[in-house]
């Protein structure tokens, strides 16, 4: 492959070249897990360890995952618990990934009552206390932002709301968390939790949620009763121990993949700055993701600017990449032209990256964007 510069690993990651292997394997070792003779029941054990493996890597031993198709399934199968009725609401971070946050608006064009919490300034939910009430029934606060890093305090979260709705159920999207930052599911007490494989360098088409020991989940999908009930269908055994595989890797390398990537973050920024250029820094939290405001440009043009020299950025969440409208920038105050000039860089600490070179292409690039802007 022609050498690139990948900085979307917020999108989706290389899958690590182990992930090949256990494929292969499984083309081998192809029996259905459901059935009851001897090659197909030792597939059925390697499931069930990889789901305590999972488990034990997240300190959630005092419950169980639901494999899905991803996080986007895990993030809707875990709001189905929440049951419209009179004299209750579901509560939602406004910054909240699509996958939560649509979900929601359509219980509220239901009829549902759904209070949004606010993007705080920081990119961050804060003073829950402030926003819920003992009728919130189902809260959904994503730990990590896709789009600026910001980390919310889960376990102050979920103690608030706990506090004033003990009966809540509380479900967070960790799939930006897991294996870039410490997540213990047990010290940070929520009921539920959304994984993924393809952004820890898995394959795509695998998922899970995590669901806390006497949590009721409504089957998603319904048929053999595979997945205890909870998700019917012939399980997708090759992704499943990827997602294992994977989650062991990230999470037993975490302290020094952290430290690898909170250089080149804190480099480019240096950098940048030393080429002479202003900018802001939106957010603060994860050193994964580095989300920049440019004043007099667009993010969308830089992007393909960028392109043509093989580097690889967004203009924010790929799942939003056909909706422009940005809840997380607009919650932290920023205007629409300083949303139509923000770039998001993310990285992984598997890739060999010359800081120098990026911030030089970058420098360049905003600079000539600049120049035709001021020419007009």
């Amino acid at each position: 492959m022609e050498k690139i510069i990948y900085l979307d690993n917020a999108a989706t990651t290389k899958p690590f070249d182990e992930m090949s292997k256990i494929y292969q394997d499984c083309m081998v070792d192809f029996f259905n897990p459901s059935s009851v003779y001897d090659p197909a029941i030792s597939i059925r054990k390697k499931i069930e360890l990889a789901r305590k493996s999972i488990c034990e890597a997240l300190h959630g031993e005092h419950g169980s995952v639901i494999f899905t198709s991803g996080a986007t399934e895990a993030d809707n199968l875990a709001l189905s618990c929440f049951k419209p009725r009179q004299g209750i609401s579901l509560a939602i971070f406004a910054g909240e990934h699509p996958a939560v946050f649509n979900k929601a608006k359509a219980f509220e064009n239901a009829g549902a009552k759904v209070i949004y919490l606010p993007v705080g300034k920081n990119g961050t939910l804060d003073k829950v206390e402030d926003f819920v009430d003992s009728s919130v029934a189902f809260v959904s606060v994503m730990h990590v932002s896709n789009e600026t890093g910001a980390i919310n305090d889960i376990a102050n979260i979920c103690k608030s709301i706990k506090k004033i709705s003990p009966k809540a159920i509380v479900h967070v999207d960790g799939v930006q968390a897991v294996g870039k930052i410490p997540v213990n599911l047990r010290a940070l007490g929520v009921d539920m939790y959304t994984i993924s494989a393809h952004k820890i360098h898995g394959p795509k088409g695998i998922g899970a949620l995590w669901v806390k020991n006497g949590i009721n989940v409504s089957p998603a999908v319904f048929g053999g009763g595979q997945e205890k009930g909870f998700r019917s269908g012939t399980e997708n055994v090759a992704g499943i121990l990827s997602l294992e595989y994977a989650i062991k890797k990230v999470t037993a390398e975490l302290n020094q993949n952290s430290s690898i990537v909170s250089e080149y973050r804190s480099s480019l920024i240096d950098s940048l700055r030393n080429e002479g250029l202003s900018f802001d820094v939106n957010g603060e939290g994860s050193p994964y993701i580095l989300n920049l405001t440019f004043e007099n440009i667009r993010g969308e043009v830089l992007l393909h600017t960028l392109e043509k020299h093989k580097i690889y950025v967004a203009t924010g969440s790929a799942c939003s990449s056909k909706k422009p409208e940005n809840r997380m920038l607009k919650g932290m105050g920023k205007t629409d032209s300083q949303i139509q000039g923000t770039i998001r860089i993310s990285f992984s600490a598997y890739d060999k990256l010359d800081i120098s070179e990026i911030a030089t292409t970058i420098a360049n690039e905003v600079k000539i964007l600049q120049s035709k802007i001021k020419g007009k």
